[in-house]
């Protein structure tokens, strides 16, 4: 399903000049533009998903109606975790993984970016999400993805799967949201999504450094022979940032306590903004005032 590294294809572009082997250009301009369409056209589908939940806030009532961008959010982390898990279990379908999820996945990034990001001015996620697109975009096209992977396209498409295995965590965030303003005190099923994204967490802290550490910083040599360092430089960039925003969460969770991250409490019904609306806060039960 994908190019082998001793296909004509694959020989051709690791015979262009290093001046050319690059990953984006490459992917962009390689005269077949299914995957921008693909792209384009879920871009759109979110944004209608998203306006219609604007429309209906008031009719499904709270607390969709004050993080109405909490569907299109759990909808993506859901399907590319769960996508990501199936296919490195199976070790099948593999081109789904650049047809069918990544472009659900850029396509989400460019959306957050328009109704979240720039309206609440969080840095730190836009270049979270630029930083996502930049390294994911290539990787839907074979040509680009063995670009991106120094001539392994396996490897980097593998590597793509295993980092999108913590969209987890955000699936089961959102999920706990949820329940902490709809659930009953001591509801077994919040502590049990509680005890699951702890999990998730730690999973996190020691998923990014074991792949830095023994999959990308070892193949340093193999980028710079290809003078692909840039190409390089973005992967480590984009692990460190998620790596960053684990640590980020996780002192969050220490800050307030275990103990009180997984118990259920009480939640104040008030109204709020969706523009005031704080990642740290979704972790814990209180709205913000």
């Amino acid at each position: 399903e994908f190019l082998r590294p001793s296909s004509p294809c694959c020989r051709r572009i690791c015979d262009l000049p290093a001046e050319l082997q690059n990953r984006w250009r490459v992917a962009l301009f390689d005269g077949d533009h299914r995957y921008e369409y693909s792209i384009t056209t879920m871009f759109c589908i979110y944004l209608i998903i998203h306006l219609v939940m604007i429309a209906i806030r008031d009719i499904v009532g709270y607390p969709i109606s004050i993080r109405p961008t909490i569907i299109c959010g759990t909808l993506h982390a859901t399907g590319t975790a769960m996508s990501a898990t199936l296919i490195l279990i199976s070790g099948r379908y593999l081109a789904s993984w650049q047809r069918v999820v990544l472009p659900c996945s850029i396509s989400y990034f460019l959306a957050d970016i328009v109704w979240y990001c720039l309206p609440n001015r969080d840095l730190t996620m836009t270049l979270h999400h630029l930083v996502m697109i930049g390294c994911h975009y290539p990787l839907g096209e074979a040509n680009g993805a063995l670009v991106a992977g120094a001539g392994d396209i396996n490897w980097c498409l593998r590597l793509s799967m295993i980092g999108y295995l913590s969209e987890w965590t955000t699936a089961l965030l959102n999920v706990r949201w949820f329940l902490a303003r709809t659930a009953k005190p001591f509801n077994i099923g919040f502590r049990t999504i509680s005890v699951l994204l702890l999990i998730t967490y730690a999973y996190r802290l020691l998923l990014f450094p074991y792949l830095l550490l023994l999959e990308i910083f070892p193949r340093y040599l193999i980028y710079s022979q290809r003078q692909q360092v840039l190409t390089f430089y973005i992967m480590v960039l984009g692990h460190l940032l998620v790596l960053q925003l684990s640590i980020q969460w996780v002192a969050v969770i220490c800050k307030y306590g275990i103990c009180n991250f997984l118990l259920l409490a009480r939640v104040r019904q008030q109204g709020q903004s969706p523009r005031m609306f704080d990642w740290r806060q979704s972790m814990f039960a209180d709205d913000i005032k």
